[in-house]
Order: structure tokens, then C-alpha cells, then sequence
């Protein structure tokens, strides 16, 4: 059976986080790719979009599975660049981030309870 999502404070809360941090994210990398702001910025919008994320309840995977990509990719532009522009250190802060958001987010008992759904 589908959850229905419904409109509450916490769910618009969450909306407007979303929102924010992707704006945030967006203009950082167009307008000042690579800088001390952009890195900073970026870290902000991916903090924006993690708690956007504990707000939204029930989080459906099509808003999930795309936020955790986010949030992943947005840990490993911030390592790559706050470093002396390690690849190895941001793909690994890539690796962790998308491990430990997905855990707590259970995106594994997400998609399984999704897959049964498709027979």
C-alpha cells in the first residue's frame, strides 16, 4: 500500500531546505567554481540539504536517492578543494558520506519495501 504524502510544517520546512540548498549549492559551483567561498558555500548548502532530508517524512526515493547523490558529491568537491586537490581523499569522502547518509536514511529497506511493491 502507498503512503500518501501529506502537507505539514515539517514537510514544508524540509521543502524549503531543500530548496535553499540546492539554490545554494547551484550558485556556489556557476559563479565561483573552486574557491575558498565556493567550498564553503558548498558545505553549507550540504548541510541545508541533510537536515532538509530529516524533516521530510516520508522521504519518497524519487526526492532520496538523488539527495544523497547530492550530498555525497558536495562532500567530495568541498575535500577535493579544501585539500592540495586530492582525488583519493574526495572520493573517499564521497564513499563515506554516501555510506553513512544512506544508512541512517535506510535507503536499503526503502528500496526493498519498493521493489516488493513492483510485483
Amino acid at each position: 500500500m502507498k503512503k500518501s504524502f501529506n502537507w505539514t510544517l515539517s514537510n514544508l520546512f524540509a521543502t524549503l531546505l531543500l530548496v535553499l540548498g540546492l539554490g545554494l549549492l547551484i550558485v556556489a559551483v556557476l559563479m565561483s567554481f573552486g574557491t575558498h567561498i565556493s567550498v564553503e558555500a558548498v558545505a553549507t548548502a550540504l548541510i541545508l540539504l541533510l537536515v532538509g532530508l530529516i524533516f521530510l517524512h516520508p522521504a519518497p526515493l524519487t526526492i532520496l536517492a538523488p539527495a544523497i547523490g547530492l550530498i555525497s558529491l558536495s562532500a567530495g568537491y568541498a575535500t577535493y578543494f579544501s585539500t592540495q586537490h586530492s582525488w583519493i581523499a574526495s572520493l573517499l569522502a564521497v564513499l563515506i558520506v554516501a555510506v553513512i547518509v544512506s544508512y541512517g536514511f535506510s535507503l536499503r529497506r526503502t528500496l526493498k519495501r519498493r521493489h516488493s511493491q513492483w510485483y
